[in-house]
């Protein structure tokens, strides 16, 4: 068993947890931005939010340094971080990195939101569909199993999701809030 390419292994099922996990974290933060689940799960939606956030950038993290260890790429730290700095694949490679970048300046804002403003905030977290469309670029065209299609499929399956969201964003479509309940005025 010692034949098999443990890195290569290793960074084809990371990537594709991160991008399952970041792909969770980008629904939570529409659902949350939607308001289609209600105002009284926002806290909850918000928790589950960051936790996936970064769940999906520790399996990129994992994916990264798989990749440095896979003997036929020859990928080093600079391959990995810098943007067109990879031989392999440069374009397809530098999605990815840029997408990585984003992700994790998107998860750290959360610790300077305050000192950032909302409005800003809310601005700098509009890159968040930048990073996953240049995260399924990376997968179509980096990856070795994009000519198999369950590959394809599970990259369409994340999109679905998101895309569904952005149209009920962008349609301003809101979840109808209840009718305050009126009570009898009291007689007295």
């Amino acid at each position: 068993m010692t034949g098999l390419p443990w890195p290569w292994i290793v960074a084809r099922a990371a990537g594709l947890v991160a991008m399952a996990w970041l792909t969770l974290s980008v629904v939570m933060g529409l659902l949350m931005s939607t308001k289609l689940l209600g105002g009284a799960r926002q806290a909850r939606l918000l928790q589950w939010h960051r936790s996936l956030s970064w769940m999906g950038l520790s399996a990129l993290a994992l994916h990264v340094v798989a990749l440095l260890f896979d003997p036929w790429l020859d990928m080093g730290p600079v391959d990995a971080l810098v943007p067109l700095a990879s031989e392999w694949r440069p374009w397809a490679v530098a999605a990815g990195v840029i997408a990585a970048w984003l992700s994790v300046a998107l998860a750290l804002s959360f610790r300077v939101r305050a000192r950032m403003g909302v409005r800003n905030w809310r601005r700098l977290h509009m890159a968040s569909f930048l990073a996953f469309v240049l995260s399924v670029i990376h997968g179509l065209t980096a990856g070795t199993d994009r000519q198999g299609g369950w590959a394809v499929v599970f990259l369409v399956a994340t999109c679905a999701p998101v895309l569904a969201l952005v149209a009920t964003r962008v349609s301003g479509f809101q979840r109808a809030r209840p009718a305050p309940v009126r009570r009898p005025a009291r007689a007295g």
